[in-house]
């Protein structure tokens, strides 16, 4: 009986939501960003690069996965990607990356809002699951997974880092595997047992590659987290911190384990710009290469939403909400 009642649920919400978005649309308000360096690559030719760049065409990433490979080899290179406006966008605003954080914001700033999803954040992030699992998605660019593709096909080991909980898990696989996305074959192999895990054990600094001082500043947000699949679980933490978390938990081939900087670059790509400083601040000190690179092809569709009235999206859940408690109630 599920399947059926997925199936005309399914059916439901693709005649509530809006029209999708086509591939690589963007508003006449905010084009994407053109690419630009925020930070220029290290000159001195013995230390380690360091280059943040923002740019809308992810050949730019294909570009510097290749220029680190040439310096190191393909299996010294590790690229790092997030996942909602980069690797996958939605096909409407309803249950998007801009609509939760407009949600989230509004919890902070207007609890009484009449459009408001949920009452509190535990409630937002069910609403969030069911427009996951309901929904489909796409890839900003129709030609990215070819991209990611051609760069695993060269020997780069990748990794998938979303702030999604590892209970949106199974809509991302579903959606990053219907749209060509297949990194378990590239995925980076790690000393943790299957499933939940804590990222860190806040009494033993240094084990899980936080120091001390910095486990102390995020010791009372830690949240469990699962990696499988290639595919980084981490529930809204500091993705800089996490990202060292999962490297020093690395091994190689031969089953040993390994310190970080066997890898001697990383790609790290995400749509948000404080993800992509965390990432640079933390690996700040690492004697790898590293490339920090803001995604900017969804820009222009999060400049039209956040400039709306956001009615449709209102009126969509609204609808949306009314056929899933007819259904359910049948």
């Amino acid at each position: 009986m599920l399947v059926p009642l997925r199936r005309c649920l399914i059916a439901i919400v693709l005649a509530c939501l809006p029209a999708p978005l086509a591939f690589g649309q963007e508003a006449a308000v905010a084009a994407p960003a053109p690419e630009s360096a925020t930070t220029a690559a290290t000159v001195a030719a013995d230390a380690p690069v360091r280059t943040d760049v923002t740019t809308a065409d992810f050949v730019r990433v294909v570009d510097q996965v290749a220029e680190f490979a040439a310096r190191h080899t393909a299996a010294g290179v590790l690229l790092v990607v997030d996942i909602d406006n980069t690797l996958l966008a939605m096909n409407q605003h309803l249950g998007s990356d801009q609509w939760f954080t407009w949600q989230d914001g509004l919890l902070k700033s207007d609890p009484d809002s009449p459009h408001l999803v949920a009452e509190d954040f535990p409630g937002l992030l069910e609403v969030q699951g069911t427009l996951f699992a309901l929904s489909g998605m796409h890839p900003p660019e129709p030609d990215l997974p070819e991209h990611i593709k051609a760069i695993q096909d060269i020997g780069v080991t990748t990794v998938v880092l979303t702030s999604r909980s590892d209970d949106f898990r199974n809509a991302a696989q579903r959606e990053l595997a219907r749209n060509g996305y297949d990194f378990a074959k590239s995925a980076l192999r790690i000393d943790e047992r299957r499933g939940l895990f804590l990222p860190f054990d806040p009494a033993l600094p240094d084990a899980h590659g936080l120091s001390a001082d910095i486990i102390e500043t995020i010791k009372d947000r830690l949240s469990p987290v699962s990696y499988s699949g290639g595919i980084y679980m981490t529930a809204g933490q500091h993705k800089g911190h996490m990202l060292q978390t999962l490297l020093a938990r690395a091994i190689p081939d031969d089953g040993a384990r390994h310190e970080s900087r066997t890898f001697r670059a990383v790609v790290f790509v995400d749509d948000h710009q404080k993800h992509t400083q965390r990432v640079h601040d933390a690996l700040a000190d690492s004697p790898m290469d590293l490339a920090t690179i803001r995604y900017s092809r969804e820009d222009g569709n999060v400049a039209a939403f956040e400039a709306s009235d956001k009615r449709q999206e209102v009126n969509g859940w609204r609808r949306l909400q009314r056929a899933i408690d007819t259904v359910l109630m049948q």
